[in-house]
């Protein structure tokens, strides 16, 4: 097949997951790639051929309305008309499906309404989060601010929806993802996990586990750092901590991801609802035991008692876990090694592709 590729993804575990699908898609297929955003010369070796349309998002930092309202309206408008652009090429030569991945900007992207060949989304998020999730929609707003974000969801929601009825087929990461799409957009979807090179993330022996806690991703709400955070005071343990938030300390080399999961004695997962999470079974690969709240995707990657912990979420659930993990740290190496195992039998990324593969083929050969 001849396989276009598009996505906006910020740096993260999205992007990260596309850049792992394509190489691999690549074996058998050409893969090109559209997108907007610049890119690695790592990330370009991925594709048999890249296409990048620049587009520059203005930042707002809060209280400037002016960029605020560019932002909802001309900007959205610029990014509508440049999608319709990458779709025309797309379409002119003649790709026999598109694999369309989220946008940063809007979620589900304007380009799978300009597209005419057949198009798979893959809906990393189960929906607009930023739109539909209460946890991140603004508190104590004066009344002409409470009309101006009422209005702006709205219209969001709209287009986000209406982008998603294009698609031709939808991809879900996880069953709790499916089951969120249905609710959301009352769509049926196909199930396609994420996986990790089991090759890459491995256990080192060699290396000493002198981070107590390790925590990845950022300071927002439905990352729920404020979990651990209010954890820490009501752990009696001096603890060596590492957090690597996306906001200030990220990176991006995978060589270096790999070592602070080695080093570590646990890895903490607090997202809100996360979909699916690829730091749950990067750290599992890697031998390191995950503790992890018991919602969204995580209870489908992480197993209580064999492979780490699940909690409910509480500071106090969190606390005591850590400080079981620490003080038991036979039983924690135990976890690690099954986890390992674990891995290896069902999260590697051949086993994903090849799912990918049949939904990409199955969806082009149907399409009408």
């Amino acid at each position: 097949m001849k396989i276009a590729v598009f996505h906006e993804l910020p740096v993260g575990g999205a992007r990260r997951a596309t850049n792992m699908f394509a190489p691999l898609l690549k074996h058998k297929h050409d893969v090109d790639l559209y997108t907007t955003q610049p890119l690695t010369p790592d990330e370009q070796k991925n594709y048999s051929h890249t296409f990048i349309f620049p587009f520059s998002a203005k930042v707002w930092k809060g209280h400037d309305w002016k960029t605020r309202l560019y932002k909802d309206t001309a900007e959205l408008y610029k990014l509508a008309k440049l999608h319709e652009k990458i779709a025309q090429h797309i379409n002119e030569k003649q790709y026999d499906i598109a694999f369309v991945q989220a946008s940063q900007f809007l979620e589900t992207p304007f380009i799978l309404q300009f597209l005419s060949i057949p198009s798979v989304f893959y809906c990393h998020d189960p929906h607009y989060r930023m739109i539909y999730e209460e946890i991140v929609q603004p508190k104590g707003l004066s009344l002409v601010n409470e009309i101006y974000e009422r209005t702006n969801r709205f219209v969001r929601k709209y287009l986000d929806r209406q982008n998603f009825a294009e698609a031709t087929e939808i991809v879900a990461n996880s069953k709790f993802a499916q089951r969120q799409i249905k609710k959301t957009y009352g769509r049926e979807s196909s199930l396609c996990y994420l996986g990790v090179d089991e090759t890459f993330f491995t256990p080192d022996n060699s290396i000493k586990k002198d981070i107590d806690v390790l925590y990845i991703g950022s300071k927002e709400p439905m990352d729920g750092y404020d979990l651990l955070d209010k954890a820490l005071p009501l752990i009696k343990n001096n603890l060596n901590l590492v957090t690597l938030f996306s906001e200030e300390n990220w990176i991006s080399s995978d060589i270096e991801m790999r070592n602070l999961y080695r080093r570590a004695k646990m890895v903490v997962c607090t997202g809100v609802n996360e979909p699916f999470g690829l730091v749950p079974i990067e750290a599992m690969a890697c031998g390191t035991p995950v503790v992890a709240v018991d919602e969204g995707g995580y209870p489908e990657t992480v197993m209580s008692n064999k492979t780490g912990l699940l909690i409910t979420r509480t500071p106090e659930a969190l606390a005591e876990s850590i400080s079981w993990l620490l003080s038991h740290p036979k039983q924690a190496k135990a976890f690690g090694v099954q986890a390992r195992k674990v891995v290896v039998q069902s999260w590697t990324w051949k086993a994903s592709v090849q799912n990918l593969e049949k939904i990409l083929q199955t969806t082009q050969q149907n399409f009408r």
